[in-house]
């Protein structure tokens, strides 16, 4: 039998809607009837002929079918990328609005210019008649298609999945799902799945001196080379003097396998800087006696992330409450209770006298604040958009979404409470094969860590099993070998398959990368979860001091953080 779980959500006003007020915390909270991914999600739209025109048509037909102030439209700024959002949910379009920086908004804070049209369509319609409720995407034609949702976790994640598709295709830029902190100049980045401690390691560095916070959910990353004149650069695209050309993802290939060859000395590049300003350069002109490097840039304005996060970072509670939020439950007694110590630290901060709402907290009778803290834990995704300039100091918070930080650590998140290993620097195919198999603390497999990326995940996957089975194989019969070199070697892996660990591989080149497992509640030392956080806290900062190259176990890892 299952556990109970003592929350609930207000029905629907009627059995249509997609979208309906739920009881009121913050500064609204909305109840969307898809509270997760879509049961058909359709990523190969291109597959079908015909299929993306259709698509297209029925948007469009509801559109004139409706009165014009119905359908609601706005452009945003995504790293660069212009993209529009057409819809008739008054709940998307608010998010959507708060969450990216607006064209105007985008050329204010960087003094770069914006696209002049759209280089991604969204469509996100409820009440279509004679459609499902769905997701498609097109790469073919960078369209979304949503209908019948108004979830905004999915909308938002094919959103950046296919704006990933052209940086990573036309920029050579990195499009990850993580999380990036800043401490003494160093940029650390989490990647990891769901419930492992993202954004739990992101908010709790934070609270060491000398860091900034960047980003909670989306990085963008440049891989760069550095010129003669000391200038760093991401190329975009070269075109070699015999003849060659490469673009994108496939520059860092191209340098490599020419770097030597003195007829490809005059060979033109397309760079960018750091600031985004287009340079020309000759190949001769690139100091490759410098290390590539990684830097970061962060994607959102205001943070859609879960409400859950005050459990471990109490700070964020008094703003969560005064956030806009989408699907947080209701709850009863027993849950309350069941989750009482969690609560009452909540309310500690909340109650703080150096809480400057702490006076209105007080007011409110005790059952009242008990349930509002509890219905914020209640529900796994439960979301709101968080002004994190409005928790931290704006100093300490990345703002200008052009303004990058030198990315110096990788960190993969696990939390494996069988294995002992809590930190292990990882060699190239240990890094591959980890990113490969991503597995989650579930043991479900999500590539990258990152559900929402805009692939075939059908192709991919069972390219993955494939090559999987080989390494098995060669293993039984006593061959050394690695899970990515059989990748390497295998001419049918799936392009974005490719792209994807093409940009992973450069990563690997240009920072350090880490295994860390967040199993520290396994060491009969530590007597609850917030030392055991408070403690993978210290190791992450001791990471950054020391680029530990050893292993650490849970019996070790005392040395690192002594």
């Amino acid at each position: 039998m299952s556990e109970p779980t003592f929350f609930s959500f207000p029905p629907p006003p009627h059995p249509d809607a997609t979208e309906w007020p739920g009881t009121p915390i913050g500064a609204g909270n909305c109840i969307t009837r898809t509270k997760g991914r879509t049961a058909i999600h359709d990523k190969t739209v291109d597959c079908s002929p015909g299929l993306h025109d259709k698509l297209v048509k029925s948007a469009t037909d509801f559109i004139e079918s409706r009165p014009p102030r119905e359908t609601l439209f706005h452009d945003v700024i995504i790293h660069g990328i212009r993209v529009r959002a057409q819809t008739n949910s008054p709940h998307l379009m608010d998010f959507w609005r708060d969450n990216w920086y607006s064209v105007y908004e985008w050329q204010h804070i960087t003094g770069l210019n914006p696209p002049a049209e759209p280089q991604v369509m969204v469509y996100a319609f409820g009440g279509v008649k004679g459609e499902k409720e769905a997701a498609y995407y097109s790469r073919a034609t960078n369209t979304i298609a949503f209908f019948n949702t108004s979830y905004y976790g999915q909308l938002k994640s094919w959103v950046l999945g296919a704006v990933g598709r052209i940086l990573a295709e036309e920029y050579g830029i990195h499009s990850i799902h993580g999380a990036c902190v800043e401490k003494d100049g160093k940029g650390v980045l989490y990647i990891a799945p769901t419930g492992t401690g993202k954004s739990t390691s992101s908010y709790g560095l934070v609270t060491y001196p000398n860091s900034r916070f960047h980003s909670d959910d989306w990085v963008y990353v440049r891989y760069t080379y550095q010129t003669r004149d000391g200038q760093r650069v991401f190329l975009t695209e070269i075109e070699g003097n015999q003849g060659s050309h490469a673009r994108g993802y496939r520059v860092y290939r191209w340098v490599e396998s020419h770097q030597d060859a003195t007829d490809e000395l005059d060979a033109k590049m397309t760079a960018m800087t750091l600031d985004n300003q287009v340079v020309h350069l000759r190949l001769r002109d690139l100091d490759l006696t410098q290390p590539i490097k990684a830097y970061a840039y962060t994607s959102e304005k205001v943070f859609y992330l879960r409400t859950n996060l005050v459990e471990n970072f109490p700070l964020s509670a008094v703003e969560i409450l005064r956030s806009k939020a989408e699907n947080v439950p209701d709850i009863d007694g027993p849950f309350i209770e069941k989750h009482r110590s969690i609560i009452d630290q909540m309310k500690s901060t909340l109650l703080d006298p150096g809480n400057l709402c702490a006076e209105s907290f007080r007011r409110m009778p005790a059952d009242e604040l008990d349930t509002l803290c509890g219905r914020l834990i209640a529900f796994d995704n439960a979301r709101s958009m968080l002004d994190i300039t409005r928790v931290l100091p704006a100093g300490r918070v990345f703002s200008n979404p052009m303004e990058p930080v030198h990315l110096t650590e990788v960190i993969l998140l696990k939390r494996n409470p069988d294995d002992p290993v809590v930190l292990e620097r990882l060699k190239l195919d240990r890094f591959m094969r980890r990113l490969l198999i991503g597995e989650t603390p579930e043991k479900k497999r999500e590539i990258a860590y990152n559900a929402y990326r805009a692939v075939d995940d059908k192709e991919e996957i069972a390219f993955i099993q494939k090559i999987e089975a080989e390494w098995e194989r060669r293993k039984g019969e006593g061959e050394e070998c690695s899970l990515y070199r059989i990748f390497c070697e295998d001419s049918d892996v799936p392009k974005t398959l490719y792209e994807e660990f093409e940009l992973f591989r450069v990563m690997h080149q240009a920072t350090k990368c880490y295994d860390l497992n967040t199993n520290l509640q396994k060491d009969p030392t530590v007597r609850n979860k917030r030392e055991a956080v408070e403690r993978t806290m210290c190791i992450i900062n001791r990471t950054l001091e020391r680029e530990p190259e050893t292993t650490y176990s849970l019996h070790t890892y005392h040395r690192l953080i002594e």
